[in-house]
C-alpha cells in the first residue's frame, strides 16, 4: 500500500497504536494482579505487582471503545469504493492471517507456561479462535472484540449485497440510538444496586448476544460513521446534534462499564478519567482527519514509521495479553524486577508483533487474495460457460 494515498489517515495509525497500548498497559500492569481470575494473572503465575501504579493503568480498557469509532470510520471508508466481494476479501486478508499466527503463537505460550489447562481444552479454545467462533473460550480473552467487529462488518455487507450502501448511515444511526438508550437506562437503573431494573440491564451487559447485537457498543461504530459524514459532507445542524448524542452515550457506557468491569476487583475509580481519554481521542481523531493534507506532506520516513504502527497494531493487541503475561511471569521467575520484567515483555510483544506485520501477516494476506481471486475467476468462467449453453 502506498503510503501517501488518497484515503489513508496516517494520524488514525497513530491513535490505533496508542490504543493498544494502553489496553496492554491495562492488562499487563492493572489486570495481572487485581483480578487473579484473568487469563493474564494465569499466564502471568500471579507474580506481577503494580499495586502503586494506579493512576493510569485501570483505564486502559477505554482503548477498545476507541478501535470501535476507528472502525466504525474506516469501514464506511471501505465499503464506499468497495464492491461486495472486494469488501469481503479486505475484511477476510484484514482479520484471519494474523489470528492464524498471534492464536498459534498463544497456544505455544500456554504450553511453555504449563498453566495447569488440558491439551485438548488449548486445543478447543485454539481452533474456537481461528475458526473466529462468536462465543468463548478463546485462547486469548481479547478475542471477544473480533465477534464484533464481525458483527458491524456484516451489516455493512448486506448493505452492499443488497446495493443499499446509502442505508448505511441511518441504520447506524438507530443501532447508535438503541445503544445510547440502552445506557441511559442503566445509568438510571443504577442509582439504585439493589433493584430489580439494575440486575435486568447487568445481566444484559454481560450478555454475548447483546455485544453481538451491537446493543452494548453499537454507539461508537455510529459516531465513526459520523465522523466520516462529517468529514466528507457539510456539516449540519442534525448531523452535529447526532454526534454531541453519541459523545453522550459513549461516555454512558464507559461510565457503566467501569463501574461493572472494576467490580470485580473490589477496587472503585472514577469514571472520568476513562471518559476524557475516550473523548480526548476522539478529539485526536477529528485533528487528524481535519488536517491530513498537511500530516501527508511529512517526511517520507515518519509516513512509513506510523504505517509501520498501525500495522504493528492488530498483532500487538492480540498478543499482548496471554503472551506478554506469559512473557512476563518468566522474566520474574528468573530474577528481574517486576519494573524490568514489564519494559522486557513489551519489547519482545513488540517486537514480534513488528515481525508478523512484516512477514508472515503479508504472506498470508498475498496468498488469502490469490485464492479468492482465483476462485472468482473460476465462478466467472463458470458462469460464462453456463451462459454460452443457454443461448446456444
Amino acid at each position: 500500500m502506498k503510503v501517501q494515498e488518497a484515503q489513508y489517515v496516517p494520524g488514525l495509525d497513530l491513535l490505533r497504536f496508542f490504543a493498544a497500548c494502553i489496553v496492554m498497559i491495562f492488562h499487563l500492569v492493572f489486570w495481572s494482579w487485581a483480578f487473579p481470575g484473568g487469563q493474564v494473572a494465569i499466564a502471568s503465575h500471579g507474580v506481577a505487582n503494580f499495586q502503586n501504579w494506579t493512576a493510569f493503568a485501570p483505564f486502559g480498557w477505554a482503548g477498545v471503545q476507541i478501535f470501535f469509532v476507528i472502525s466504525g470510520f474506516v469501514i464506511v471508508v471501505s465499503a464506499e469504493r468497495s464492491n461486495p466481494f472486494k469488501f469481503f476479501v479486505s475484511r477476510f486478508t484484514r482479520l484471519v492471517p494474523a489470528v492464524w499466527v498471534c492464536a498459534t503463537i498463544t497456544l505455544l505460550a500456554w504450553i511453555l507456561i504449563d498453566a495447569g489447562t488440558r491439551p485438548l481444552s488449548l486445543f478447543a479454545m485454539y481452533v474456537r479462535s481461528v475458526a473466529f467462533f462468536p462465543k468463548g473460550a478463546w485462547i486469548d480473552s481479547v478475542y471477544w472484540t473480533l465477534g464484533v467487529e464481525i458483527c458491524f462488518y456484516l451489516l455493512v455487507f448486506v448493505l452492499l449485497m443488497a446495493e443499499r450502501r446509502r442505508w448505511i448511515q441511518p441504520i447506524m444511526c438507530g443501532i447508535g440510538l438503541a445503544s445510547t438508550l440502552f445506557w441511559v437506562g442503566f445509568t438510571l437503573a443504577a442509582t439504585d444496586r439493589n433493584s430489580a431494573a439494575f440486575e435486568l440491564f447487568s445481566q444484559v451487559q454481560w450478555s454475548r448476544l447483546s455485544q453481538l447485537s451491537l446493543l452494548q457498543h453499537g454507539v461508537f461504530f455510529a459516531f465513526g460513521v459520523l465522523l466520516w459524514s462529517l468529514r466528507s459532507k457539510q456539516p449540519s445542524r442534525g448531523l452535529t446534534t447526532w454526534l454531541v448524542l453519541f459523545a453522550v452515550g459513549g461516555c454512558l457506557q464507559i461510565a457503566g462499564e467501569n463501574a461493572l468491569k472494576l467490580e470485580k476487583t473490589g477496587f472503585e475509580f472514577s469514571p472520568l478519567i476513562p471518559c476524557a481519554i475516550w473523548l480526548g481521542a476522539m478529539a485526536f481523531f477529528w485533528l487528524a482527519v481535519s488536517n491530513n493534507s498537511r500530516v501527508q506532506q511529512l517526511p517520507l520516513w515518519c509516513l512509513q514509521l506510523l504505517r509501520r504502527l498501525g500495522l504493528m497494531t492488530y498483532p500487538l493487541y492480540l498478543l499482548h495479553n496471554v503472551t506478554g503475561g506469559a512473557l512476563m511471569g518468566a522474566f520474574v521467575d528468573w530474577g528481574a524486577s517486576t519494573p524490568s520484567a514489564l519494559c522486557m515483555a513489551v519489547a519482545v510483544v513488540m517486537l514480534l508483533s513488528w515481525w508478523i506485520s512484516k512477514v508472515p501477516e503479508p504472506a498470508l494476506q498475498k496468498s488469502t487474495r490469490a485464492l479468492f481471486d482465483a476462485l472468482q475467476a473460476r465462478w466467472q468462467a463458470s458462469g460464462r460457460r453456463v451462459g454460452a449453453r443457454d443461448t446456444g
